[in-house]
C-alpha cells in the first residue's frame, strides 16, 4: 500500500497543531513556576520584572489594561497603560494638550469657574487628574494614576443623560408635540388628526433622534482615543521595554550564528506553494 504524502499546506498545518498539542501537554505535566521564579529569568533576560507583573495582572484578570474603550449608557471611555514615568513637565504638556482638546475661552468670559474654562488640576498621592466641562454640561474627566513604572491613563466624558435609546424617545416626544402644535391649526380636521399626526411624526423623530445621538456619541468616543494616543506619546518611556528582537539580533551578529525556533527553521526551509505548483506544471508537461 502506497504511504500517503502531505502537501506543504497540510505539513504547515501537522506541524502547527502538534506544536500546540505539545504546549498544551506542557502545561499539563509541567510543575509550573512562581512569579518570584518568572521575575528572575525575567531579569536574566534584560526585562524589568515590574512588566512581567503587569502582565501577570492581566493573566489573572483576564482583561488587557493596555487599550480599552467603549461606552456606558452616559460616557464614552479610553484606558491605557503606559509604560514609563510621568514627570512634571510631562504633566503640563498633558494638561496643555487636555487645553487645546476641551478647554474655551467663552465659558470663562461669562464669569464661570476654572472647571468651565481651562480646567481643575488636582494631585493625590500618585494619582493626577485634570477636570473640565463645556457650557453645555459635556465633562471631561482625565486621571493618571502611576503604579510599579507604569502609568494607567482614563480618560471619561459625559456624553448624554441617559442612553441614546431613552434620548431618542425623550427627545423624539419633544419634538414631535412642538411640530404638532404648529401644524395641527392648519389641518381642517384638528381634534381628530390631532393624535394621528403626533404619533407620525413621533415614529418619524425617534428613531432618527437616536441614531444621530449613536453617531455623535461614537464621534466623542474616537475624539478621546485621539486624545489618549498623545497623551501616550508624551509620557511613554520607550527606554523602559527592552527590545529583545534587536537584541538577539545583535548577539547573534557578534556571534555569528543565527538561532531561529526549530519550528521556525522548518517553515522557512519549506518550499512555497506556487513554487511547488510550478514544477509539477512544468513535469507534466515534460511528460506529456
Amino acid at each position: 500500500m502506497n504511504e500517503r504524502t502531505y502537501t506543504e499546506r497540510e505539513i504547515k498545518a501537522l506541524l502547527e497543531r502538534a506544536a500546540h498539542l505539545q504546549a498544551s501537554s506542557d502545561e499539563d505535566g509541567g510543575h509550573g513556576l512562581t512569579l518570584a521564579e518568572l521575575e528572575q529569568i525575567a531579569a536574566e533576560s534584560g526585562i524589568d520584572p515590574k512588566f512581567l507583573r503587569v502582565a501577570a495582572r492581566e493573566a489573572e484578570t483576564g482583561l488587557s489594561p493596555h487599550d480599552v474603550a467603549g461606552q456606558t449608557s452616559t460616557h464614552v471611555f479610553v484606558e491605557r497603560t503606559v509604560p514609563g514615568t510621568l514627570s512634571d513637565t510631562e504633566w503640563e504638556s498633558v494638561v496643555l494638550r487636555l487645553r487645546k482638546q476641551f478647554s474655551s475661552d467663552l465659558s470663562g468670559s461669562f464669569g464661570q469657574g476654572p472647571q468651565f474654562g481651562p480646567g481643575v488640576t488636582e494631585e493625590l498621592g500618585t494619582m493626577r487628574e485634570w477636570r473640565h466641562t463645556t457650557g453645555l454640561g459635556v465633562s471631561t474627566t482625565v486621571t493618571i494614576r502611576s503604579i510599579e513604572g507604569v502609568q494607567h491613563v482614563r480618560v471619561q466624558r459625559r456624553v448624554g443623560m441617559g442612553s441614546p435609546r431613552a434620548e431618542g424617545i425623550g427627545y423624539g416626544a419633544t419634538v414631535a408635540l412642538l411640530l404638532t402644535a404648529i401644524l395641527i391649526p392648519a389641518t381642517p380636521l384638528a381634534p381628530v388628526a390631532f393624535v394621528p399626526l403626533l404619533l407620525l411624526l413621533f415614529l418619524v423623530a425617534f428613531p432618527s433622534i437616536e441614531a444621530l445621538d449613536r453617531r455623535w456619541r461614537q464621534g466623542k468616543l474616537e475624539e478621546v482615543e485621539k486624545v489618549v494616543d498623545a497623551i501616550a506619546a508624551i509620557i511613554r518611556d520607550d527606554e523602559a521595554v527592552p527590545d529583545m528582537t534587536t537584541e538577539r539580533a545583535s548577539e547573534a551578529e557578534r556571534d555569528g550564528e543565527r538561532a531561529p525556533s526549530a519550528l521556525g527553521e522548518v517553515f522557512d526551509n519549506l518550499p512555497d506553494v506556487d513554487d511547488v505548483e510550478l514544477r509539477r506544471h512544468n513535469a507534466s508537461r515534460a511528460r506529456s
